[in-house]
């Protein structure tokens, strides 16, 4: 286990952007939960801070919080458009809409930075 695998000691939650409902808003998919499940580390590292980052349209934005997320368990990246929430399933107020539960937050631009022996990736979110 690298070191970017052992800084992650936070249970987070990972929706997956979705498609538009009928109405023209975005969706979610369903929830994944970043834990330690059979000796894999799927959780995160977040830091609540202010960052400037510039998003995929150009425009300079400021974060509310950057999290380091690691692969998903399925295998999947974490996406734009996406929503995290640091926290155990067990204390959300829902698990349907994100955006109903006090700290979770878009994520807005995704960093992968390969480690010099290119065996790891930081994966780096900005929400």
């Amino acid at each position: 286990m690298g070191i970017i695998s052992r800084m992650r000691k936070q249970n987070a939650i990972y929706w997956p952007p979705a498609t538009e409902d009928n109405f023209g808003r975005a969706g979610s998919g369903a929830l994944v939960e970043l834990t330690l499940d059979s000796g894999v580390n799927s959780r995160v590292r977040w830091e609540d801070k202010a960052e400037e980052f510039v998003d995929a349209a150009g425009t300079t934005q400021q974060s509310n919080a950057v999290v380091y997320v690691p692969r998903l368990p399925g295998g999947d990246e974490v996406e734009v458009g996406g929503w995290l929430w640091l926290g155990d399933r067990g204390d959300l107020t829902d698990e349907d809409v994100p955006g109903n539960n006090a700290g979770a937050y878009k994520v807005q631009r995704l960093d992968k930075l390969p480690t010099l022996k290119a065996t790891e990736h930081l994966r780096t979110a900005y929400l």
